[in-house]
């Protein structure tokens, strides 16, 4: 091709572009018109050069429009992966990981929605830039701890990448299963982005005092209520005169199961007060428990480790619990997450609590989507707000990446995981509609283009940074599963009737039968390593040790 025909090629090529943003072609003849300027990559520079590397990466990944906000960050995301700047650790990655093309990346993902990310974006993504191949490992949430654990034991190196909840690390890193990270991030990773975490989540990987994985899913909790009904005249004077205070969104427990009651007197059966995940299992009512168990003064251990569940903080816990559950709509008991999304979207009750996804399909951001066809349209995405949860949320699990070690390609696991949670390579993968990836990072609070996704983003990012600022997180030490599923099991023998007191004593005496089982002088050091969390109790919050976030 000789200069004229380049320049007559460059021309055309703009063209298709203007037309392609106002979506007058498909996107297949976008992508096929692209795929002709490969040859001229080495010679065609600004404009062209770079959506020509975003044609190559929309033939591999499925990319939004770039004219949508998501389709602005991905396309920041790979700016900053193949233009720099040069310090950044996105462009970093990139750069030291094109020696190892070629190579076959073995990752964990829990399955389903979680796995599309590194399916459909990012795995792509990366190898268009680097030439490394990644193969999507789908496993249940148990089988995410367990399979690399009896892999490890038979040294088969299955693995390359582990996504790992925060609390499964010191297990994972004292039986050799995870690899430190230390070294490579001294090597490879521009220190700002270790800044840029949210305090609560900074600290989850670490461990003894080296680093165990990248965080990469700011799991927490939020409330989220109907504005609409909370700012009715009648209901506020009705309310008004009943209790002689004004209606508001609760802000504690006692609060937040009488504001439920009333509205489900007042609204039911078109609107209940709230609902409730309580069906055992799905995701488990340990969550919920253990929110309130620390707000009402409930402590873990004592001294000796000996369970400290059946006590006044334990007792008046489940009697909020019962007493919300009964103001909360019918076959509350028997809701999963999923079935609570849905009556929240049909705008059937008016207070949920749950994670960050919440948030995108209330707004109706998710269900842009097809991945995310089994959950109803949105029919209140204007009449919503955000709040903290009554005192303190839970961070509920999360995700860490963490690097198996036994590897064959450390190097090369290493820097997709950096590059996956750099700055603007995360904020594209926590704005996927159909991802269940939730902002962690400031960047992602203070995201422009995360703010501008649906009419009230601004504040559900604020929210989300704010409810962070005092959250609780899970236990983080050997046994969490253990004393999660106990959790669960009790509050499930309450629903059922179960006295809270007797349900309790069994539970306490179901955790020191773990601990005991597990070393109780070993589970005291995992515990006293866990106290110096952030979020370890509602006494050593981010924001009670002086480390709060405010946003602008």
């Amino acid at each position: 091709m000789n200069d004229r025909e380049r320049r007559d090629f460059a021309a055309g090529l703009s063209a298709e572009v203007d037309a392609w943003l106002r979506g007058e072609p498909t996107r297949r003849t976008f992508i096929t018109k692209f795929g002709q300027a490969i040859g001229m990559l080495p010679i065609a520079g600004g404009v062209l050069g770079s959506m020509a590397e975003w044609a190559l990466a929309q033939a591999g990944a499925e990319l939004a429009d770039p004219s949508t906000p998501l389709g602005k960050a991905q396309v920041a995301a790979l700016k900053a992966s193949s233009e720099g700047p040069a310090d950044g650790s996105a462009y970093r990655a990139v750069q030291a990981a094109k020696q190892y093309s070629g190579v076959t990346l073995n990752m964990t993902y829990e399955s389903g929605l979680q796995a599309l990310d590194p399916r459909n974006f990012s795995g792509p993504m990366w190898e268009q830039l680097t030439g490394i191949k990644s193969n999507v490992v789908e496993l249940s949430h148990p089988d995410q701890y367990s399979k690399p654990v009896a892999e490890h034991i038979a040294a088969s190196g299955a693995y390359d990448i582990l996504d790992i909840e925060p609390a499964w690390t010191p297990s994972l890193a004292d039986g050799g299963v995870i690899a430190p990270l230390d070294d490579y991030i001294a090597k490879y990773l521009n220190k700002a982005d270790l800044d840029d975490y949210h305090p609560l989540y900074k600290a989850l990987p670490t461990y003894k005092g080296k680093i165990w994985g990248f965080f990469d899913d700011g799991d927490m909790f939020a409330l989220y209520y109907r504005r609409d009904i909370f700012e009715d005249a009648k209901l506020k004077e009705a309310y008004q005169t009943k209790f002689g205070k004004p209606l508001e969104v609760p802000k504690t427990w006692e609060d937040y199961a009488q504001v439920a009651q009333f509205i489900t007197d007042q609204l039911a059966p078109k609107v209940y007060g709230a609902g409730h995940f309580r069906k055992a299992g799905s995701p488990g009512n340990q969550f919920d428990f253990l929110q309130q168990y620390r707000a009402n003064g409930g402590q873990f251990f004592d001294a000796n480790m000996k369970a400290q569940l059946a006590s006044p903080a334990g007792i008046k816990t489940l009697q909020n619990m019962i007493a919300a559950n009964k103001a909360s709509i019918p076959g509350n008991n028997e809701l999963d997450a999923v079935s609570l999304w849905a009556a929240w979207l049909q705008g059937k009750v008016a207070m949920i609590y749950s994670w960050p996804p919440t948030g995108r399909m209330t707004a109706g951001y998710s269900q842009s989507d097809k991945a995310i066809n089994f959950i109803p349209q949105s029919s209140i995405a204007d009449k919503v707000g955000y709040a903290i949860v009554p005192s303190n949320p839970e961070m509920a699990t999360g995700y860490n990446k963490a690097l198996a070690a036994d590897s064959a390609n450390p190097d090369a696991a290493y820097l997709f995981m950096q590059w996956a949670v750099s700055p603007p390579v995360s904020l594209a993968r926590v704005m996927l509609p159909y991802s269940l990836r939730d902002p962690y990072r400031l960047s992602h609070y203070e995201s422009d283009l995360y703010g501008s996704l649906f009419p009230t983003a601004k504040d559900y990012l604020r929210n989300l940074n704010n409810s962070a600022n005092v959250a609780l997180l899970d236990l983080i030490m050997p046994g969490w599963q253990d004393y999660a599923l106990t959790l669960d099991r009790m509050c499930t023998s309450v629903w059922a009737g179960t006295d809270p007191k007797a349900a309790l004593e069994t539970a306490a005496a179901e955790w020191d039968a773990t601990t005991e089982r597990l070393g109780t002088d070993s589970q005291k050091a995992f515990f006293e390593e866990y106290k110096k969390l952030p979020g370890s109790s509602a006494d050593h919050t981010v924001e009670k040790m002086g480390m709060a976030v405010t946003l602008d």
